[in-house]
């Protein structure tokens, strides 16, 4: 704690302002006047006898006490004068180097004041996106050319005016606004943008701008990478049911329609649009398995045998054995896996029932049952969607209520086809 201070009755720091100054002065030159006349008044009358003489001592002494009286006031304002000029030379200086500082900065910034004049351009905004101050005077020359799209140029006016009041009203940066900004020489740079006032008595506002353009390019490229990469695996995925459906072509395109039925479904029940991808690549592969069953029982065209359906019943294990290798962005083996799974338990490989089953193998053997039971088969003809759909109401016992009424929905609308 400064003691001197305390002591003088001043916060640290202050300096004293104009109003107070003159309080003092006029307080100083009333007690120097009042004592002056005061004593000089007690003097005369004591040593001087002649009236025209005391005359001339009051004459005197008034001519005495202006000269004094205007010493000391030149003393007192010129010292006051004085700490005012040497505050104002301080403060200019601060402001030029703070300005230095912005100037030299590798980060493009701008300074604009209360009346929207732009007092400040620094080198690396002209560098970087090429406006020079006498390019943009004023903000409102600088939203046309920065935003020539007037929707688009709508739109950043409307969010930086809210932005920019409230860090007004705090004082503080706002959360980086980002923006497609215009440059002079014609080019497109993303840019985030924050401002603050420069202090609490100050009117002007300093902008900070941070180019993320080659991030956004990198993201975009990442983007449309990962969009490939997808269209790519989904084409891996439905090649592998082909290569299934070529050893058993009774179900041709069988898990083509089951994949489709499965995402509307899916779409239907609301669920997010990734976890909608991961059903529709089970349904694309969820027979995969059949790869290990003997074309000869696939191909079958009578009756099997209990052996032979055990064998076949294996292929929801074998699937899972065969994909679960593969680092999908989902559990598809797990829903290859349950696929044959039935809430009461009735199902294979596992006799798995109610939350042990996945939803989405829950989903998935509803669409299951829907396309084998509604198309068409080379051994017999389409049973058709409502049997399909007597099927799934009929035993809600086996099948996911929430599924089921979803798939109603469905075929009410006429949106399944098989």
């Amino acid at each position: 704690m400064d003691t001197k201070a305390s002591a003088s009755g001043r916060p640290p720091g202050r300096v004293r302002g104009p109003a107070e100054s003159a309080v003092r002065i006029v307080f100083v030159y009333a007690v120097v006047a009042g004592v002056w006349i005061w004593a000089s008044g007690i003097v005369s009358r004591e040593l001087t006898v002649n009236a025209n003489l005391l005359t001339l001592v009051d004459i005197a002494k008034g001519s005495l006490f202006v000269v004094v009286t205007s010493a000391l006031l030149f003393i007192r304002i010129r010292g006051d004068f004085s700490r005012l000029q040497a505050s104002a030379d301080r403060l200019r200086e601060s402001e030029q180097r703070f300005r230095r500082v912005i100037d030299v900065s590798p980060v493009p910034m701008t300074m604009s004041d209360a009346d929207g004049n732009i007092t400040l351009v620094n080198a690396a905004y002209v560098k970087e996106i090429g406006y020079t101050r006498e390019d943009i005077p004023t903000i409102a020359e600088l939203w046309p050319k920065a935003y020539p799209d007037p929707e688009y140029r709508r739109q950043v006016i409307r969010t930086w005016e809210v932005a920019t009041e409230v860090s007004r009203q705090t004082g503080e940066a706002f959360d980086p606004i980002e923006a497609r900004i215009r440059c002079k020489d014609g080019s497109d740079r993303t840019m985030l943008m924050t401002s603050a006032p420069l202090g609490p008595a100050s009117s002007e506002q300093v902008v900070v701008f941070f180019d993320i353009t080659e991030r956004k390019r990198a993201e975009e490229a990442v983007q449309k990478s990962n969009e490939r990469l997808e269209r790519v695996l989904k084409s891996v995925v439905a090649l592998i049911g082909k290569v299934v459906e070529t050893r058993d072509p009774y179900t041709q395109g069988h898990e083509e329609g089951v994949a489709r039925i499965s995402r509307l479904i899916a779409g239907e029940m609301g669920l997010p649009e990734d976890q909608v991808d991961g059903i529709e690549v089970a349904g694309l592969v969820h027979d995969v398995g059949k790869l290990s069953v003997p074309s000869e029982i696939l191909t079958k065209p009578g009756a099997i045998s209990d052996t032979e359906y055990q064998l076949i019943k294996e292929h929801s294990q074998r699937g899972h054995d065969i994909l679960e290798g593969i680092d999908f962005d989902w559990p598809v083996a797990e829903i290859v896996l349950q696929h044959h799974e039935r809430m009461d338990g009735s199902g294979y490989p596992a006799g798995l029932a109610g939350d042990d089953i996945s939803l989405a193998a829950r989903i998935l053997m509803v669409a299951d049952v829907i396309e084998a039971m509604g198309a068409h088969r080379p051994y017999r003809p389409a049973l058709g969607l409502d049997i399909a759909m007597a099927e799934i109401t009929g035993h809600p016992e086996k099948y996911d209520p929430q599924v089921a009424a979803a798939c109603i929905r469905l075929h009410e609308a006429g949106r399944i086809t098989v």
